[in-house]
């Protein structure tokens, strides 16, 4: 990849430099900028011919094999594979421009996949969800973030292939945030709330209908404040969620029930620097709290939290997964669940890495029999022989405590291992 980023800049480089030759023939031709380095922004940017901007180019190749156990339905049926592959590359950009309100930057990130079918399915490339496409492009100005950009509510300094129980999520936002100085900072943004829903692949329970999201009312708002410094870095964040849901009946379909509810939750997170160790290393954690809306601990229908990949199996989702459910009168009854992470990075030497990690999750569904909790644990060993490459095996262990009355596997525990090389550039 660094060699076609070269041959690249190199091209550029030369066309601008013939040009300006050609040019140099011709009365009162003008002298031609040349491709520069540009170091007001760190390593890997150059000036854009013509102009004030600077722009680094970078990503990533990566492939992923997963392989483990997959547990039978109580019907005798194996609903997920047993190995699967994922092939995944990322493609940014990365403009900015000094102005006298500050930097003016656009940033834009193209992600594209293929993985492994599901059972009785071809692989085939995604074109849908975040993962496909492009998950990032924003602009950045004077405080102002809008685009789509990474939750305001993430803390996500976790090293392992496999996602915890933490939100990681890419969504359409408008948000704002106050630099205090000294590495304290304010955000407040309104984000898209029907990236974070959790709708019911099961039926309703007894006195309880399916839950169905109606019109998104209002969007999401998002907050934080944050501290990030030579010793590490803290977060605390809020979020409201707004639900909206309503009943028909009868022939023809009339209204028989609607109502409206805010979902809200909080989380803290903590990464320390442990540089008495080796230089790199550092411990984190954090405690999450969510009342309608899983997505903010990583368990939205389009979910974070992921310990297979490739339509292998995440055991924990064979559980009951909504945000909330339609009560008596229709009245919405929410969600509520603690999540839970602590990990440790550690470099044995400049070439080799390790990360472990351990995560619980406690969700109290509100129909009967339906509550559920479940931990993972999660240990890798990585190798990166040259810079940026990096070769490495990751295994985890998943065990469901407590299932859901709709869960409808035959075992409750899981073993997967993920082997992953990745190029960055």
């Amino acid at each position: 990849m660094k060699l076609v980023k070269s041959l690249a800049l190199g091209s550029a480089a030369a066309f601008v430099a013939l040009s300006g030759a050609q040019a140099a023939d011709l009365p009162g031709a003008e002298p031609v900028e040349y491709v520069k380095v540009c170091d007001a922004y760190g390593a890997g940017f150059f000036y854009i011919p013509g102009s004030e901007t600077c722009l680094q180019i970078g990503g990533f190749a990566r492939l992923d094999f997963s392989a483990g156990e997959v547990s039978r339905t109580f019907a005798g049926t194996k609903p997920n594979n047993n190995t699967g592959f994922r092939a995944r590359a990322r493609l940014w950009f990365d403009a900015r421009t000094d102005t006298e309100y500050g930097t003016l930057r656009t940033y834009i990130r193209a992600q594209f996949q293929r993985q492994s079918g599901g059972n009785n399915a071809v692989a085939q490339s995604d074109i849908n969800g975040d993962d496909a496409l492009f998950d990032k492009a924003f602009v950045q100005f004077a405080g102002l973030t809008a685009g789509l950009s990474d939750s305001f509510w993430d803390f996500k300094p976790y090293a392992t292939f496999a996602n915890p129980y933490v939100s990681d999520r890419t969504l359409a936002l408008i948000g704002y945030t106050v630099e205090f100085g000294s590495g304290f900072s304010a955000s407040i943004a309104i984000e898209d709330g029907t990236a974070r829903r959790a709708i019911a692949t099961t039926p309703g329970q007894p006195g309880f209908v399916t839950p169905n999201y109606n019109e998104q009312k209002y969007p999401d708002i998002v907050g934080n404040l944050r501290v990030q410094q030579g010793w590490g870095e803290a977060q605390l964040s809020g979020f409201a969620h707004n639900i909206t849901t309503e009943q028909t009946g009868g022939v023809p379909a009339v209204l028989t029930n609607r109502d409206t509810a805010w979902g809200y939750g909080g989380m803290v997170g903590v990464k320390i620097n442990l540089p008495a160790l080796a230089k790199g290393d550092y411990i984190w954690g954090s405690a999450g709290y969510s009342s309608g809306s899983l997505s903010y601990l990583g368990f939205g229908t389009s979910g974070d939290e992921v310990q297979g990949i490739a339509n292998t199996q995440n055991i924990e989702r064979a559980n009951r997964l909504v945000d909330f459910e339609v009560g008596a009168g229709g009245k919405i009854r929410k969600t509520e669940a603690y999540a839970f992470n602590l990990g440790l990075l550690h470099y044995w030497d400049p070439k080799w890495r390790s990360s472990v990690q351990g995560s619980y999750i406690d969700v109290n569904v509100k129909s009967a029999g339906n509550d559920w909790a479940a931990y993972a644990l999660t240990g890798n060993l990585i190798w990166s022989p040259v810079k940026k490459l990096d070769i490495g095996a990751e295994v985890n262990y998943v065990k469901v405590t407590k299932r859901s009355a709709t869960y409808n596997l035959r075992d409750t525990d899981e073993v997967i291992g993920r082997f992953r090389v990745q190029r960055d550039f």
